[in-house]
């Protein structure tokens, strides 16, 4: 092992203090090219986020139910001029899941998407009607883990009210159709500096329809066209800069991909579906640290 004292901080959460398993991968690459990856709880007052060489947002995972506490929190590393990975422009755009209709400004083709603001009220059956839209899937602009996310058919709207209200009283939320293709799996496809690494199939259980690990999602290596390849790595660059890591996620549909989400802010990698992958991770960190003072 290099010894050096370049350190990196892995952000991550309470619940994993000594990192997710995915990204303990990493930091052996790290390790190996001579950088400190450090762990480092994002809330903890007693850590100096400008005693870091750079900042690699990784698994901050309670950041969408304690928003309020956590954007503040971005917004003074952003401010401080640290070095993060990603920059601090992708994880301003990419927060709030409204930057789909970027993407969709842009040519991506997205899973439909009603999207509802702050504060707003609506009438969630009325618009889904209006699209012809039979069951649908809400959840809230800022999320993850399949956070306040509801399936149901339109005629049962009402039973879920509540819920949408609750959503709506502090951030946004986002109506789509519910599309059975899911039920074949959602594919995810890595990049790392905008270049393929590999992509995995997620699946749900059998009876459910979010294929988190949380939930019981499974997981498998797959093969994917070299025209998927050049449909995802668009999503992935059409960020406001080039991002060191990036997870694109979608569904096929009458043989065309669908964008679910562009993950760039704090991404599962996927890199024990790889024996490359950690290293190309690790590589495409190094790259953005400059020469060693």
């Amino acid at each position: 092992m290099k010894t050096s004292h370049r350190r990196v901080a892995l952000v991550t959460c309470a619940e994993y203090p000594d990192l997710f398993e995915d990204d303990r991968l990493l930091a052996r690459e790290l390790e190996q090219l001579g950088i400190t990856p450090v762990p480092a709880i994002w809330d903890d007052p007693a850590i100096d986020w400008t005693a870091f060489e750079a900042l690699v947002i990784r698994t901050p995972w309670d950041y969408y139910e304690r928003a309020e506490e956590f954007r503040p929190w971005l917004d003074a590393r952003i401010a401080s001029g640290v070095l993060i990975c990603n920059a601090g422009d992708i994880l301003d755009w990419n927060f709030d899941k409204r930057y789909l209709q970027d993407l969709e400004a842009a040519g991506v083709a997205l899973v439909p998407t009603i999207f509802i603001g702050r504060g707003e009220r609506a009438d969630v059956a009325a618009l889904a009607r209006a699209r012809g839209w039979d069951e649908i899937v809400v959840k809230p602009t800022v999320s993850g883990g399949a956070y306040r996310t509801h399936r149901f058919r339109v005629v049962e709207a009402a039973a879920y009210q509540a819920q949408i209200d609750e959503t709506l009283a502090d951030r946004g939320l986002m109506v789509q159709p519910f599309l059975p293709e899911i039920f074949a799996g959602e594919l995810s496809l890595l990049f790392f500096d905008g270049v393929f690494s590999h992509a995995v199939r997620k699946r749900a259980k059998p009876g459910d329809y979010r294929v988190q690990f949380r939930f019981g999602g499974t997981t498998e290596r797959v093969e994917v066209e070299p025209a998927l390849v050049a449909q995802a790595r668009a999503c992935a660059l059409a960020a406001p800069s080039l991002p060191v890591y990036a997870r694109v996620d979608g569904v096929i549909k009458d043989g065309q991909f669908l964008l679910m989400e562009l993950e760039v802010f704090e991404p599962l990698m996927f890199l024990s579906h790889d024996p490359e992958a950690a290293g190309r991770f690790a590589r495409a960190i190094r790259g953005r640290l400059g020469k060693p003072a």
